[in-house]
């Protein structure tokens, strides 16, 4: 990923969102080491400053766990967050009566452009 100025995020936004996509797609997986802050900084070109607050973020957002001697890793949360939730059984059934209003709105539309085309004719 190239960092731009053009982007209204912060750079450190920037850095974490790649990594969080890296996370999303599979290539850190849960319990991976994710790299040194110094790596991260390397690798984006950034002050360690910066890729210490794009990790900090990671942490925010549950995808990384501190270790204070070993350095952050890839949470099992951020795993399960990789898997498209199904949908509950409630909105299910809500999304079966929203379809259904939609076709009895559509028969009355039907009806009412039918009702409309023949008083036109009188």
């Amino acid at each position: 990923m190239t960092l731009t100025a053009d982007d209204a995020r912060r750079v450190n936004e920037q850095i974490a969102e790649t990594l969080r996509e890296e996370i999303k797609t599979g290539k850190l997986r849960a319990g991976d080491k994710l790299p040194s802050v110094r790596a991260i900084a390397e690798r984006f070109e950034v002050a360690a400053g910066t890729a210490t607050k794009a990790v900090q973020l990671l942490t925010k957002w549950g995808l990384v766990t501190p270790d204070s001697t070993r350095g952050y890793f890839v949470s099992a949360q951020a795993s399960d967050a990789r898997e498209e939730p199904s949908p509950s059984p409630e909105f299910t059934a809500i999304m079966r009566e929203i379809e259904s209003v939609r076709e009895h709105l559509g028969r009355l539309d039907e009806r009412l452009r039918l009702l409309e085309g023949s008083e036109e004719k009188n």
